[in-house]
C-alpha cells in the first residue's frame, strides 16, 4: 500500500484534470513493473474496454491454453476509471453465455462479479472475474464497505478511480482486490479487499459513505 500514497502524495498542486493525467501515468508505470516482478514473461497491453471510454483496462494477455484449472489465464492486471452512472438494465442472458461456474469446485463461492460495477457503466467480456458473492452481493462486512465504495463512485460522476486485483497464483482468480477513489476534494479513498474463501474475514479501513441511493450495481 506504500506504493499508492507515496504516488499520491507527489501529484501536483494543480486542476483535478491533470491531477488524473499523473496519476494515470505514475500508477500504470508503478504497477505495470510491479507486476511483470512478480510474474515473468507477462504481456501487458492495455485498451479500452467500453463503448462510452470510461474506462482503461491493462490485460496480461499472457494465457497457456490448457486445460488445467491451475494453468497460466489471461487476466485483468489494473483498470482505470471514470465514474459514470447507467441506468440501464444488466444483461443478464448474456452473462449466462459467458459460461457456468457451477460443477467447477475451484470457483465454489464465487459470483461472476464486475471489476468496474454494471451501475458505473461496467460492461462485460474481460470485465467479468470470479469473484466471492459475499463481496459481490454486500453481505459481508468487507462486502458491504466495496458496494459503499461503489456507490460513491456512481454518485460523483467524473471521478477517477482504479480497481487493482492481486494474484497469488496463476489463475484469474484474486487473492485480493485494491479499490481507489480520487476524489474531487484531492484525497485517496483506499481499500483493500479479500477475494478468496478462506472461511475467515479481515475488516478493511472502515470509510462512512452515504448509501442512500438506489443499489443497482
Amino acid at each position: 500500500m506504500k506504493n499508492y500514497y507515496r504516488i499520491f502524495s507527489e501529484i501536483p498542486n494543480t486542476t483535478y484534470e491533470k491531477s488524473v493525467e499523473y496519476l494515470r501515468k505514475a500508477l500504470s508505470e508503478n504497477l505495470t513493473e510491479l507486476y511483470e516482478l512478480q510474474f515473468e514473461d507477462a504481456d501487458v497491453r492495455h485498451f479500452n474496454d467500453n463503448v462510452n471510454r470510461n474506462y482503461m483496462m491493462y490485460f496480461d494477455c499472457t494465457d497457456d491454453y490448457s486445460d488445467d484449472f491451475f494453468g497460466r489465464a489471461a487476466r485483468v492486471v489494473f483498470v482505470f476509471a471514470k465514474s459514470a452512472f447507467n441506468p440501464t438494465k444488466r444483461n443478464s442472458y448474456r452473462l449466462r453465455q459467458m459460461g457456468s461456474f457451477k460443477n467447477v469446485p475451484q470457483l465454489e463461492g464465487y459470483d461472476k462479479g464486475h471489476f468496474i460495477a454494471h451501475c458505473n457503466d461496467g460492461q462485460l467480456d474481460q470485465n467479468i472475474y470470479p469473484q466471492l458473492k459475499e463481496l459481490n452481493r454486500g453481505i459481508s462486512l468487507q462486502g458491504k464497505l466495496f458496494r459503499s465504495m461503489e456507490r460513491y463512485c456512481q454518485r460523483n460522476p467524473g471521478i477517477f478511480y482504479f480497481i487493482r486485483p492481486l494474484y497469488t497464483d496463476l489463475t484469474c482468480i484474486p487473492d485480493k482486490i485494491d479499490f481507489g477513489i480520487f476524489t474531487r476534494q484531492g484525497g485517496l479513498l483506499l481499500n483493500r479487499f479479500d477475494n478468496r474463501n478462506t472461511g475467515t474475514e479481515e475488516l478493511p479501513v472502515n470509510i462512512s459513505f452515504d448509501n442512500s441511493i438506489k443499489d443497482n450495481c
